[in-house]
């Protein structure tokens, strides 16, 4: 490279072998994935069958087949789900797209876009005949090829959002309703024993919350003479026993957010003055000897953490491990909630492949039923989120547990996947 940042002729010359490889590349991996999604979406088709009654069943089938396709694809079931609602409305509903991502001319992201915004549209509305529907989709399916030839998935959405919008009889009013039944709360776990707490709201609940924040966090740091406050504390000096805050904004916010919903308010601002909370959070926290401790449903944390964790514990459970870390017993518990908290202390989670839902919102299920003779014994019982227990009890899923507490699930293919309990991990040895 030249002094002035420019590229010599030699360089450009191999950048662009480099670059026509990497095209080369990009090209063959979409025609992959246009053949991936045809695979998902028959078989979809074939899981489900044609036959538009019985709900209930098909449902159970849908969820076989997704925790088929996760393990096989060492992927989470959410992962699954989008690939195969994907996969059956681009094949079903834009073949069109589907051939455009085969022919390498857009991406797998940009099919995505096409497929999220305009798939209010693959369901008939009330005044449309079949011929209409497809008529509108394939009218939108033209247009947004010709944007997304040239445009990048994110400027795609805005656009495919409009066309959709367009082609949809549903007013503004009625799409909106529809997706408040999306509400929801999720975390999604960070770095550095961090999280980030998301909630789908309405707009104008979310703005509102957030600008509450952002008033107390403001207040909060005016307080402690780190800015200038406004509304009714403008012209109040600081309060000169207060230490300076050192907390930027943000993190003002995020502290006043937290005590808002735990009612644990810090030193100053707003949110110390808050009340107690009427209902109590729960978390779990594996302190093992020798290691890290552990946030369960999330992962490692760090010492100090744990050690403040568990000063506000109620209560706390020793937990006695072997060499290899499967537990052998669980100290301070009534003999009537014993093995509940035995397998609590050894599942953590449930014990579905690659499922991470937390123990307390498990159901303990025996792994071969009370009805056919199974022992309601710690080498039978495992805990299953709700979702999986149904289907291991109503779909061609087998399921079967050793001495260790290894889980061993086959799939109605014939594919073994193997859930070591996942205590086995965190600790390593027992002094006792």
């Amino acid at each position: 490279m030249t002094s002035s940042g420019r590229f010599t002729r030699q360089q450009i010359a191999e950048i662009d072998v480099f670059l026509s490889a990497i095209e080369r590349c990009e090209k063959q991996m979409r025609q992959l994935e246009a053949e991936q999604l045809a695979a998902l979406a028959r078989a979809m088709q074939c899981a489900l069958g044609d036959d538009d009654d019985g709900g209930e069943a098909r449902e159970l089938a849908y969820r076989s087949l997704r925790l088929e396709l996760a393990t096989a694809l060492q992927e989470s079931e959410h992962t699954a789900e989008r690939l195969l609602s994907t996969a059956y409305i681009a094949i079903e509903h834009l073949s069109a797209a589907h051939q455009a991502l085969q022919a390498g001319e857009i991406s797998l992201s940009h099919l995505r876009v096409i497929v999220d915004e305009g798939a209010p549209l693959t369901v008939r509305q009330s005044a449309d005949s079949d011929a209409e529907q497809a008529r509108k989709m394939a009218q939108y399916e033209r247009e947004m090829l010709e944007f997304a030839r040239e445009e990048t998935p994110n400027r795609l959405r805005p656009i495919a959002r409009r066309l959709a919008a367009a082609h949809s009889e549903q007013s503004m009013a009625e799409r909106h309703a529809e997706a408040l039944k999306r509400r929801c709360v999720r975390v999604i776990p960070a770095d550095e024993g961090m999280a980030d707490l998301v909630a789908h709201l309405p707009a104008e609940d979310a703005y509102a919350i957030r600008d509450l924040v952002q008033q107390l966090a403001k207040q909060a740091l005016a307080l402690s003479g780190n800015e200038v406050a406004e509304g009714p504390n403008a012209g109040v000096a600081p309060v000169t026993h207060v230490a300076r805050d050192s907390r930027t904004r943000g993190e003002a916010g995020a502290d006043v957010f937290r005590d808002l919903l735990l009612g644990s308010g810090t030193e100053v601002g707003e949110a110390a003055s808050l009340p107690a909370s009427r209902v109590r959070a729960h978390i779990q926290v594996v302190i093992p000897e020798h290691g890290a401790a552990e946030l369960v449903g999330y992962g490692p944390i760090d010492s100090a953490t744990a050690v403040r964790v568990a000063q506000g514990a109620a209560a706390w459970d020793r937990v006695t491990v072997d060499e290899a870390g499967g537990v052998i017993s669980v100290d301070r518990y009534r003999p009537s909630a014993e093995m509940a908290r035995f397998l609590a202390a050894r599942d953590l989670h449930c014990r579905a492949p690659g499922c991470r839902v937390p123990a307390k919102r498990c159901d303990l299920d025996h792994t071969v039923d009370a009805v056919r003779g199974g022992a309601t014994s710690t080498v039978n019982l495992a805990h299953l989120c709700r979702g999986h227990h149904m289907i291991k009890h109503h779909t061609d899923w087998q399921v079967s547990q050793g001495s260790d507490g290894v889980v061993t699930w086959v799939s109605p293919t014939g594919r073994r996947h193997l859930d070591r309990p996942p205590s086995r991990v965190r600790f390593r040895r027992a002094d006792e």
